[in-house]
């Protein structure tokens, strides 16, 4: 016999892949290893010969394939004039073709043909007649999957789908034949064989096997390779805990994302979230000066967000109809987020809408009626009578020598109106219960080749505080067109949005009023004055005090309104090269229009004091008008193979941006009827003011590169490459690389494993290494910019000044993060997530101020680095799970922990750091002030360690930085006294479904970390008892010697009137202390969900309805909390219900 040694050939592999559905940018789910029989079914092979040998056609076999042939040359030599014509033929029709009528036979061990006499084949019992069956297999879409492999049950005989989804198979003409249908991320399927010649299959996909791909927002790729740490959310998983919108989702869902509560504005659906990914790496100091209310402003320390492939900022995402979203990824460590290379640093979120349909028509609807309720349980004023006792113990009625009856007799009034009953609940007066309103339309429809997906949306939010609301509006169109090789997808989405905030003011406004005030004057009328109700009729004229009363004002016809339109549409052209190679080009442009409008009639009480001299100016209008335009395009090439234990994929891409932005501001004075609410009635611009605004163009460019190599699934090694190059800075840095490496091993792959743990169905040990960069400055801050001198000209030519100073220095904010991590399941009953990081940022960059003989006082600088440590860590546990009733009871526990520090910083911040001195010094301000400092934390609580209030004397003793006692107040002293990051952050809850009924639960709880209780200062220690106070001033305050109190006694000085020979009693406020430093530790009842889904009940498809299901939702119901402190004082927080209904027709 004699051997003949195989010819080299392009691999035979190429086929393995599948094309993501249509509407999921059709990405590569997986590439993986098949056996050798499926090997030689799938390569394509061109033979055309005339005449030929079969040693001619077994060397041509040779030279298109990695298949070595076995033979004796005494027998296939007598094989002659042998005439062959194929095209894309697999290897076993050639051979069925050459050897029909000759004694010889073919079998294939692994990768050899081996060609023997008849005779000898007949002695396999396994090899008789064989017969071929056709077919193809789709998805539930009907969409075509190629890569499926088809393996008939207890053989080595096998054949994979062609780039189409056909197949054709040769198997024996034996009984009881079964084929099995496979993929990964679908559910396998087994076929009887009988006496068909075609069968055609559709799979489904495996849900709970679908986390075995990462969408990354550019491709997608097996996650079985990927080295990365990931939390993938789908859409069931968002809808289980809100369905408010994504963040309020996502903050019961990984702690890792912090998504903080603002203590100021609560529950205002008009303002944006602030957010952090694995801690903050920005200092965030820098203001514009620029009233801009047309647009929303970037978080320094927010994450990327990636919409369809596209970037997004947090409004939208905000305003995203949750049932269009398919599935939510997070991208935490470089290995994953390194592609976006320079937008990268903290983090990116990838959402995919839905794009799937089976081409029927398809009918969704989703309606809810949302209530929100106002959550005041953190507010503990007095009452009226508690109110004015607090006044009498204080001596504010005591008699004064100037005026001795005067306030005996005020509080005579007083103490009248409280005993009649007026004890007014201010905090109720701007509130109420909102009750809005979602829906939801979605059409399916289209045929094989031609998909379409309509969506319309309807949001509805009314706000707690009266008048105020958030009305959104959006419709999508999705089309989608399949030819041959070619991909062709639009998506189309216009958004429009009208908010108004409310007429009534801040609420801090009407929580300082004092409860024996009445907002009605004694003719039943909205007084503008309520401090003169128990003022004699004769000193009302003279009077000088004035407590505005804020339902006056919110009666009148003001506007404060903010509306945009976005218009965005995304295309997306993707084409399957051949299998394994597919390139991918996406094209995108979006704009938004926005417009705020905010005008206040002259009679408004913010107009009080203006003089005679200014009647006419009263009133106020100011218009923004914006436009932010941004054009995106990206080439994205991708390739995959897979041979024997070997698995390779890598991408290449390059990326092209551009985001122009403008935004022009008008303000017009002069109103004198609140009924003239349009501009145009204006007398004329604001005094001392002219149309001003703001316009920034960025571009970018950039190029990627991806790698993977995978060593029978157990070895792992993930690179990625980014070079990218921006306007925003300086000339000697405009271009920034930005890379990562990632290593992982699949060890429940290993044999000894999987002979010990049968159950172990993940355990895989990962780690990566690289850089990510940061955008958060400004367009033009590396550039010198000029304004002109409109005032004045030199020999008529107009002169410039410098407005912004050069810097060609100015470079990419860099961040280098470390990431280990551990992924386990157990019998997909338990599974756990762990990971450990070091992220290290340098070059942060910072507006810092300058000295003003510069001719300007701000620019921006690279001046410090900081240093992120911590873990993540994801638990669950399913204890009992009944597949056929669907029914399951699940445990689920989060915990995150972080801590930053500042590893360096430049001598630019030292102004800084002094400045906060200084207003930490002010003796009639108390607020807390940030400092940074090289080796201490961004988040720290500065003051004076405070050993408490002296009982002899009532006054405080402090400790200095020498550790002396001492009387009086120093910011030198000022040290940390804490820290606002808590010590762990994470939620714990449960899930019981029992067939349709399901029960979903989520606390969220944080501790560890400190807060410094504002309420206590303002409300209780520096009480200002002309206005209402915290039930707290009752208790701890110091009155006489011997008292051993908490709080001191109330210190008043004279202060001199500025420009003026005359004095004022002013309270002096307590400065930055550690008595007021409390730990801060939080219990959340933030999510509740009882759904029932009427898929059980026969009658549905009676109605025509393929799914029926209510939903019963509640949202932050309620807070434990260590500190007392009062939360929402701008706007309060709320506690939101919702009732849903969801059908498809």
């Amino acid at each position: 016999m004699k051997k003949k040694f195989k010819c080299k050939g392009w691999p035979s592999s190429l086929g393995n892949f599948r094309s993501m559905k249509i509407f999921v940018l059709f990405m590569l789910l997986a590439v993986f290893q098949v056996n050798a029989k499926v090997k030689s079914q799938e390569t394509a092979l061109s033979i055309k010969k005339t005449n030929a040998t079969l040693i001619d056609i077994l060397k041509s076999i040779e030279a298109q394939s990695e298949y070595t042939c076995l033979y004796s040359h005494g027998d296939v030599a007598k094989v002659v004039n042998l005439t062959v014509d194929l095209e894309k033929a697999s290897i076993q029709e050639v051979l069925e073709i050459c050897l029909k009528g000759t004694k010889l036979g073919y079998k294939i061990v692994d990768q050899t043909i081996v060609i023997r006499n008849l005779t000898e084949l007949e002695q396999q019992k396994d090899e008789v007649k064989k017969r071929g069956i056709t077919g193809k297999v789709t998805d539930a879409q009907k969409e075509p999957l190629p890569g499926v492999t088809i393996l008939v049950k207890g053989t080595t005989i096998g054949v994979v789908t062609d780039i189409d989804g056909n197949y054709k198979i040769t198997l024996p003409d034996q009984k009881d034949i079964t084929l099995v249908f496979s993929f990964v991320g679908m559910v396998s399927k087994e076929i009887k064989v009988t006496n068909q010649t075609e069968i055609n299959v559709v799979l489904e996909e495996d849900v709970e096997n679908l986390e075995e791909v990462v969408v990354n927002g550019i491709f997608t790729r097996k996650a079985s390779s990927f080295t990365g740490s990931i939390v993938s959310v789908t859409k069931e998983k968002l809808l289980q805990v809100s369905n408010q919108n994504v963040f309020q989702s996502l903050k019961n869902l990984d702690p890792s994302l912090m998504i903080f509560d603002n203590m100021a504005f609560g529950s205002d659906p008009n303002k944006n979230p602030q957010m952090q990914l694995r801690g903050t790496s920005s200092f965030n100091i820098g203001e514009s000066g620029v009233d801009l209310k047309g647009t929303y402003g970037t978080d320094p320390n927010a994450p990327l967000f990636i919409l369809d492939g596209f970037e997004a900022t947090v409004q939208k995402i905000m305003d995203l109809d949750m049932n269009r979203v398919e599935s939510l990824t997070i991208l935490k460590d470089a290995s994953a987020k390194a592609i976006y290379g320079s937008k990268a640093a903290n983090g990116v979120i990838v959402i995919e809408t839905k794009k799937t349909t089976d081409g029927e028509l398809r009918v969704s609807y989703t309606g809810s009626v949302d209530l929100s309720i106002p959550d005041l349980s953190s507010y503990h004023l007095t009452n009226a009578a508690e109110k004015l006792e607090v006044e009498k113990d204080a001596g504010l009625y005591d008699s004064d020598k100037y005026d001795p009856t005067g306030l005996p007799k005020k509080y005579n009034r007083v103490l009248s109106a409280v005993l009649a009953g007026v004890d007014t609940d201010w905090l109720a007066k701007p509130l109420r219960t909102g009750v809005g309103t979602k829906h939801t339309l979605s059409v399916e429809l289209g045929s094989n080749d031609l998909r379409v997906i309509a969506d319309l949306s309807y949001n509805n939010i009314q706000g707690v505080m009266k008048g105020s609301e958030r009305v959104n509006t959006a419709g999508s169109l999705m089309v989608s067109y399949r030819h041959k090789k070619f991909n062709f997808r639009n998506i189309l989405t216009v958004t429009s949005n009208v908010s108004n905030d409310s007429p009534y003011g801040e609420f801090n406004e009407y929580a300082r009023l004092n409860p024996y005030w009445s907002p009605y004057d004694e003719n039943g009328l909205l007084s503008q004055n309520i401090a003169l109700q128990f003022i004699d009729d004769k000193d009302k004229e003279t009077s000088d005090e004035f407590v505005p009363n804020p339902l006056y004002n919110a009666s009148l016809n003001t506007l404060l309104r903010q509306e945009y339109i976005d218009v965005t549409n995304n295309a997306y052209v993707e084409w399957l090269i051949k299998p394994g190679l597919k390139a991918t080009g996406r094209f995108g442009i979006s704009e938004k229009r926005t417009k705020a409008d905010e005008f206040y009639p002259a009679n408004h009480l913010k107009f009080k004091n203006y003089s005679d001299d200014d009647y006419f100016r009263k009133g106020s209008y100011q218009i923004n008008e914006g436009d932010n335009k941004t054009i995106t395009g990206d080439l994205n090439v991708n390739w995959s193979h897979e041979w024997g234990k070997h698995f390779v994929f890598g991408n290449i891409g390059y990326t092209l941006s551009e985001n122009t932005f403008e935004e022009d501001i008008y303000n017009a004075e002069g109103f004198p009827n609140d009924k003239m609410n349009n501009i145009i009635f204006a007398k004329q611009y604001t005094k001392d003011m002219k149309p001003s605004g703001v316009e920034s163009t960025t571009r970018e460019m950039g190029f990627l590169g991806v790698a993977n190599y995978a060593y029978d699934n157990r070895f792992l090694v993930d690179g990625s490459w980014r070079a990218s190059a921006s306007s925003q800075f300086g000339s000697n840095s405009r271009w920034g690389q930005f890379w990562s490496v990632g290593l992982g091993w699949n060890i429940h792959n290993e044999r000894w494993m999987k002979e010990k743990w049968q159950n172990l169905e993940l355990l895989k040990l990962r780690g990566s290494i690289g850089y990510t960069g940061s955008q958060s400055s400004d367009a033009y801050a590396s550039i010198a910019s000029y304004n002109y001198f409109t005032e004045q000209t030199y020999d008529k030519f107009l002169g410039a000044y410098l407005k912004g100073m050069k810097n060609d220095d100015l470079q990419w904010q860099e961040k280098l993060d470390y990431n280990i991590g551990i992924d386990v399941d157990i019998a997909h009953n338990f599974t756990l997530k762990f990971d450990y990081y070091i992220s290290q940022t340098t070059n942060t960059l910072v507006d810092f101020t300058i000295p003003s003989s510069t001719g300007f006082t701000m620019v921006k600088e690279n001046v410090g680095d900081v240093k992120n440590t911590g873990f993540d860590a994801y638990l669950t546990y399913t204890p009992w799970r009944n597949i056929k009733e669907r029914s399951f009871f699940t445990l689920t526990a989060a915990v995150s922990h972080n801590k930053n520090k500042i590893t360096g910083i430049s001598n630019s911040m030292e102004a800084y750091n002094k400045k906060q001195d200084e207003n930490a010094s002010d003796r009639y301000e108390n607020r807390p002030v940030q400092k940074f400092y090289e080796g201490v934390s961004m988040t720290a609580i500065w003051a004076v360690k405070s050993l408490g209030i002296d009982p002899a004397t009532g006054d405080e003793i402090f400790l200095n930085k020498d550790g002396k006692r001492t009387n009086s107040w120093s910011a030198a002293d000022m040290v940390i006294c804490g820290d606002e990051l808590p010590d762990f952050s994470g939620n714990v809850g449960f899930n019981f479904t029992w067939k349709g009924l399901s029960l979903n639960c989520v606390f969220r709880y944080q501790f560890g970390g400190q807060m410094y209780n504002e309420t206590l200062v303002d409300l209780v220690e520096n009480a200002d008892l002309n206005y209402n106070v915290d039930k707290r001033v009752y208790d701890g305050r110091w009155r006489n010697p011997g008292d051993v109190k908490p709080y001191k006694a109330l210190n008043y000085a004279y202060v001199q009137k500025p420009g003026t020979n005359e004095y004022e009693k002013k309270q002096i406020k307590t400065q930055l202390t550690s008595r007021f430093v409390q730990d801060r530790n939080d219990l959340t009842l933030s999510s509740v969900n009882l759904s029932y889904d009427m898929m059980n009940h026969s009658f549905i498809s009676k109605i025509g309805l393929q799914m029926l299901r209510f939903s019963f939702y509640m949202n932050d119901v309620y807070t434990w909390s260590s500190i007392r402190l009062e939360r929402g004082t701008s706007y309060p927080f709320a506690r939101s219900f919702n009732f849903s209904l969801s059908a498809t027709f």
